[in-house]
């Protein structure tokens, strides 16, 4: 059969071409179709595989500047591990000062805090002074045993960190008195007490007796002051007026 097309400008038109043509026609058409969409597929595949491709390239060069980066700072950290070392070491020794120096007491703190408490009638003849000294057991104050300052109530006892000991003589038993409130009333003595009097010629009292210390006696310029306030190896220091 043959096919008419539509007629131009008026005049009739042949189709001489068969049905068969045309078939060959549109399927030549359809896979010159398939064969752009193959390619601009193909196209598509290979922009991301290239894509992907760079992405990873840039990952591995990073990955190479950071190994690179970790490399150098690890030379660095050996080099400086000497003064890491010497650093661990002054803080070792820093808390084995804090430790030994916790307790530091300012002797001459108490030596005045006596005499400003002594009446001006009184002389004092022999002070001595015995601090307690506190032991580092793994970084902490640990305290041992040591002899109780004498106070007045012996069931009623306070917490001290030292004794003071002293004798004297004064112009009365009144003037004995007064320095025990005076030692009351400093913030650096506990539990005064006076456990001998003695009358003799001309009624001068001889006294003795002793005063506990508070934790306000420590310098605290090392170390916080130990918690607890006993101790095993007590210092002494003597003194008269």
């Amino acid at each position: 059969m043959s096919r008419r097309r539509p007629e131009a400008a008026g005049l009739p038109s042949v189709n001489l071409l068969s049905e068969s043509a045309f078939a060959r026609l549109a399927v030549r058409r359809l896979r010159q179709r398939f064969v752009a969409g193959g390619v601009v597929m193909l196209l598509l595949v290979g922009g991301a595989w290239a894509f992907q491709h760079l992405r990873v390239e840039e990952t591995r060069k990073l990955v190479a500047v950071e190994q690179a980066e970790t490399t150098r700072l690890t030379g660095q950290t050996q080099v400086l591990a000497p003064v890491r070392t010497f650093v661990n070491g002054v803080a070792v020794q820093q808390r084995t000062v804090e430790s030994a120096m916790g307790s530091e007491v300012y002797i001459s703190d108490v030596l005045d805090g006596v005499r400003d408490a002594t009446p001006p009638g009184a002389q004092l003849t022999t002070v001595a002074v015995t601090i307690a000294a506190t032991a580092a057991v793994g970084g902490a104050a640990v305290a041992g045993a040591v002899s109780a300052c004498p106070g007045p109530d012996p069931f009623n006892t306070r917490t001290v960190v030292g004794c003071v000991t002293l004798s004297g003589t004064a112009g009365s038993r009144a003037e004995v008195g007064d320095m025990v409130i005076a030692l009351g009333a400093s913030h650096l003595f506990v539990e005064p007490f006076i456990s001998t009097t003695t009358t003799g010629d001309g009624e001068a009292v001889t006294f003795s007796g002793s005063v506990g210390l508070s934790e306000k006696v420590y310098s605290g310029r090392y170390a916080a002051a130990p918690a607890d306030a006993t101790a095993a190896a007590p210092d002494t220091a003597e003194g008269g007026s």
